[in-house]
């Protein structure tokens, strides 16, 4: 039986942005063709982002401060839906990201989710599932394939929720007065996963609910994720270990310079920072451990949201698939796929060469899907690095994998490029499969 939009839990979708307002409208742009019956989107940002990024059917809310906590307690604020949901500006969800979180919601009846991210080549894992510690370690746990599940995880530790792919229900978030300000950068989502654990709150994985994240530059770090100011990364840690543990001793903060250290010396292989820059970053943490340990810990007060739900109107079910093994045909494909994309559909365009390359998949122009490599490459690395397929083979393989997130429904093989509309099912009708 399908479910109707009454039916379906409402989503508060927020993006906190500072400074990045190209990598903003991204995200703004795949937010916008998400598959899903009941959500709204609301914009925390800076003055130049948010007269850059307008949108008329979103809610921005302006804030020029560099604090992610306080921006995303703002955002709260302003929104009425049922479940807030967090992505950064530098991430892309996949089109069905808000079902397989109202999926787990449902199935767990948790009072948070966290889904799975992948990284830059559109396809490893760049997070799953991991837990979180009191002295702010994280640890990777076994991580379910598909179904969402409610873990356990040793005593002490909490699951771990991923700033740019989570959820939490409303009532929950004031309930524990929702992000800790003191948390200017990092930690922050690490500290809300241990006060929702300490609260008896239940943290649910959705190994289907995937985000992409894209490590666009900061002030804090280079796009090669080198980094550029540690002064935050070292407050944010005494703090969490303040509150936490109870001390930020002298042993926590040679492990802390060690692990940072190290960091440095792997860039400094890589030539992304330079010799010079290794004691100014590493003066710049002591200098925050200092702050951090001096701070007040005191909880600021909560606030309770004033704002009615908007939801976005937002596109029916559906996806549309192209393919092809010439590279002549990419462009073509691109251009058809981008019209698509412009008229607000939902498009994915796998374009193969005849070649052994490893795949890579991007979001790019006005929103498509696209997948590169070649026909005899592998995509996951527990392939081998050439395999000999037919491109039928290949290509239903590689939609085969993508579909449950994208919400593909039907292949598409036979020709050199090909299009195909497919229906997307409701998640009930997915699992009935």
């Amino acid at each position: 039986m399908t479910v109707t939009a009454p039916e379906r839990l409402s989503f508060s979708v927020i993006v906190a942005s500072r400074n990045r307002p190209e990598w903003l409208r991204r995200c703004i742009r795949a937010l916008t063709q998400l598959d899903h019956p009941m959500f709204e989107i609301v914009v925390v940002a800076d003055a130049q982002s948010v007269a850059l990024s307008g949108h008329a059917r979103i809610r921005f809310i302006e804030f020029n401060e560099a604090n992610l906590s306080a921006a995303r307690n703002l955002g709260i604020r302003h929104s009425g839906g049922e479940i807030c949901a967090f992505i950064d500006d530098d991430a892309v969800p996949e089109p069905m990201w808000l079902r397989h979180l109202e999926d787990a919601f449902r199935k767990t009846g948790a009072s948070a989710v966290v889904g799975y991210v992948r990284g830059r080549n559109g396809i490893s894992f760049q997070s799953r599932f991991s837990s979180i510690d009191v002295e702010g370690e994280t640890h990777e746990e076994d991580a379910p394939e598909c179904q969402p599940t409610l873990p356990k995880v040793e005593e002490g530790r909490a699951t771990k929720l991923v700033g740019t792919n989570f959820a939490v229900r409303r009532d929950v978030l004031g309930k524990v007065h929702g992000f800790d300000e003191c948390f200017r950068y990092f930690l922050e989502d690490s500290d809300l996963s241990m006060r929702l654990a300490q609260a008896g709150e239940g943290i649910a994985v959705a190994p289907l609910a995937e985000v992409h994240h894209g490590f666009a530059a900061s002030p804090r770090r280079s796009r090669q994720r080198a980094p550029r100011d540690l002064f935050d990364i070292g407050r944010s840690t005494a703090i969490f270990l303040r509150k936490h543990l109870g001390t930020a001793d002298a042993l926590l903060w040679d492990r802390l310079e060690r692990r940072e250290h190290l960091r440095l010396s792997r860039h400094l292989v890589l030539g992304t920072v330079e010799p010079r820059d290794v004691s100014r970053r590493l003066s710049e943490l002591r200098a925050g451990w200092e702050d951090g340990l001096d701070c007040s810990l005191q909880t600021h007060a909560w606030r309770p949201t004033t704002a009615q739900f908007e939801r976005f109107p937002s596109e029916a079910p559906g996806h549309e698939v192209f393919s092809s093994y010439l590279l002549s045909k990419r462009r073509k494909l691109t251009s058809q796929a981008n019209r698509i994309a412009s008229k607000g559909g939902r498009v994915s365009v796998f374009s193969f060469s005849l070649t052994p390359f490893r795949h890579h998949v991007r979001y790019v122009g006005e929103g498509v899907w696209l997948q590169t490599g070649g026909l005899y490459g592998r995509s996951v690395r527990s392939q081998g690095a050439f395999k000999w397929c037919r491109f039928a083979e290949r290509l239903n393989a590689e939609m085969a994998r993508v579909a449950k997130p994208r919400g593909i429904s039907e292949t598409t093989s036979g020709k050199w490029w090909d299009q195909t509309r497919s229906t997307a099912q409701d998640c009930e009708s997915e699992d009935a499969r």
